[in-house]
């Protein structure tokens, strides 16, 4: 039997409603929903109350379900993968960053572009893979690093501001580039590309 039936089951066995086992869970009543059909899975820690609520062992819950138990591995690779993806994009950030202002640093630029690029790389291929196991779409996984983006084009516009009234050029116009890629960044995902479709 597969972990969703299993679950629809033993809850109608016992007479609760799917939310009453959503208050117990602090979910949504569709979120219980979502794991009865199958169309996703519970969290390791709200499997363990499930046991719990339901009287039944987690091999018992597991038993015969192969995507279930995927997807607790799934979980754990996520985990540790996410040391090299945060170091990855902090190269990145800081190759990118002296790129923006190599006409100060033109004796290593063309080193830390050789390593933006091929950084890039590895961090497209590694994303794409962290991306097949998270079931949540672009946009959301925008929400959660907007705020630093934000933060690097305030401090860029600020550059920017102090660069142009100091009559410093060449840092002008770094910080403005600078300031302009991200919050283009911003608007193409608020606006563009990653925006939610609107359900009425």
């Amino acid at each position: 039997m597969e972990f969703g039936e299993r679950l629809k089951q033993t809850r109608q066995q016992q007479d609760l409603t799917q939310a009453t086992v959503a208050d117990a869970l602090h979910v949504s009543r569709q979120t219980i929903s979502s794991w009865e059909t199958g169309n996703s899975y519970p969290d390791i820690d709200s499997l363990l109350q499930l046991s719990d609520i339901y009287q039944l062992s987690l091999d018992t819950l597991l038993k015969e379900d192969h995507g279930m138990t995927d997807t607790l591995r799934k979980s754990d690779v996520l985990q540790a993968i996410q040391p090299p993806l945060h170091n990855l994009s902090v190269i990145n950030f800081i190759s990118i960053t002296v790129l923006m202002f190599a006409d100060q640093l033109s004796s290593v630029a063309g080193i830390f572009l050789l390593t933006a690029l091929l950084n890039i790389l590895a961090l497209n291929k590694m994303t794409a893979f962290a991306n097949t196991l998270v079931q949540e779409d672009r946009y959301t996984r925008w929400q959660k690093r907007r705020i630093w983006i934000v933060l690097l084009g305030v401090l860029a516009t600020i550059g920017a501001v102090w660069a142009w009234t100091t009559q410093r050029s060449g840092w002008a116009t770094d910080f403005t580039l600078y300031a302009a890629c991200c919050w283009g960044s911003i608007f193409y995902a608020e606006v563009g590309h990653f925006k939610a479709p609107v359900v009425s």
